[in-house]
């Protein structure tokens, strides 16, 4: 983890940075060196019959053996304590749910995972359409599998407020409020009310209420922020290892080096580990560490997406996005961010030695569109 201080002078002491490795590579061979390592494992892979022109499509049928293959990698990478997340959504097939999604996640069981729990994304802007027997699409699995029936778990990392109605309802408690009431139709589940009070926190529902984001940012399945944020907080300890192994346009790297985790992203388009190594290096904290071997520099990768919006034609998927980084990744900035990055490169040579370093200023917001860690 980030140990940081601030001072007055807004100056900041640090003496461990999270670090993040980008791999253009399959998961299933790259995983093999981080054996027992890895706390957590998040990830939304490709789903059946879908993004064609984005992944190699595996239809349904087939979908269950093929996600197997990833199950041995995946599980010996994982601490003993370590979890498994997997936001996946099923298909329509001539007009009715095919189960592919429930036939994996068995399969994965018959394997030897734990079925811990499963989480429903809700989403709070579904995209409009019509469909005559069914409705908008507003909702998506997120499959927590552990290797253990115990894995690690930081509940206190993601209480929430419990509302205004704590402080009225808590403030008179009748007598049968002072010990545990059972519930009347005898179903075995009961309450004490009289626990409650003092308390400011609740533990959240495994139901996240989560707005889409608004462009795909070059990537046709791009999940927000916030979902892999929320188990990252859950299910990992700070300074601790997360991987997506279908990192596409780096989300997971960039939540967990904002929260201060190491992060490793693989994906097998050298395209999406482009973009997600840009994505970090303008979003992700000034002071974490990101590594990827298959470039020469970030202007390299800028020059590469400014080939290539000229040389096409037409839209496509996250053109928008595209644009919008162009436009943002001047020499000018680019050069203050990299001025950033090297002076904690520059405070990690020191040997052991704690040192502070002045918070240079930032661009105003109406000149970028991007802040520290945070997509604007």
């Amino acid at each position: 983890m980030i140990r940081s201080h601030k001072n007055q002078n807004k100056e900041v002491l640090f003496d461990y940075r999270p670090k993040c490795t980008i791999i253009n590579g399959d998961s299933r061979e790259n995983l093999v060196d981080y054996k027992g390592s890895v706390d957590l494992i998040v990830t939304s892979p490709p789903y059946a019959d879908a993004r064609k022109k984005h992944y190699d499509s595996i239809h349904p049928n087939k979908f269950p053996d093929w996600f197997l293959t990833f199950h041995e990698s995946y599980w010996n990478a994982l601490k003993p304590e370590g979890s498994l997340v997997i936001n996946i959504k099923d298909k329509v097939v001539e007009g009715v749910r095919h189960r592919f999604v429930w036939r994996t996640i068995e399969k994965l069981i018959d394997a030897g995972w734990q079925a811990i729990d499963d989480y429903i994304w809700h989403k709070t802007n579904p995209m409009p359409g019509y469909w005559p027997t069914r409705l908008r699409d507003g909702w998506e699995y997120c499959f927590h599998l552990a290797k253990s029936k115990r894995p690690f778990m930081n509940q206190e990392a993601v209480k929430m407020p419990m509302g205004g109605w704590a402080e009225s309802r808590l403030k008179k408690l009748g007598e049968g409020d002072k010990s545990r009431n059972n519930s009347a139709n005898q179903s075995g589940f009961g309450r004490d009310l009289s626990r409650w009070v003092g308390k400011n926190t609740v533990l959240p529902s495994n139901v996240l209420s989560i707005a889409l984001v608004g462009k795909n940012k070059g990537h046709p399945a791009v999940f927000p922020m916030e979902l892999p944020s929320f188990f990252i907080k859950l299910l990992s300890p700070e300074g601790g290892l997360v991987v997506d192994p279908f990192a596409g346009s780096g989300s997971t790297g960039i939540a967990a080096l904002s929260l201060n985790r190491d992060c490793l992203l693989i994906d097998t388009h050298k395209e999406y580990c482009d973009l997600a190594y840009t994505r970090l290096f303008f979003e992700a904290p000034r002071y974490s560490d990101i590594t990827y071997s298959n470039i020469s520099s970030i202007e390299s990768v800028i020059q590469k997406k400014e080939r290539r919006k000229t040389n096409q034609k037409g839209k496509r998927n996250g053109d928008g996005f595209v644009e919008d980084l162009l436009a943002m990744a001047t020499p000018e900035y680019i050069q203050s961010v990299k001025e950033e990055r090297e002076m904690y490169n520059a405070g990690k040579t020191k040997k052991h030695k704690k040192a502070f370093y002045k918070i240079p200023s930032r661009p105003s917001l109406s000149k970028r569109k991007y802040a520290t860690g945070v997509l604007r």
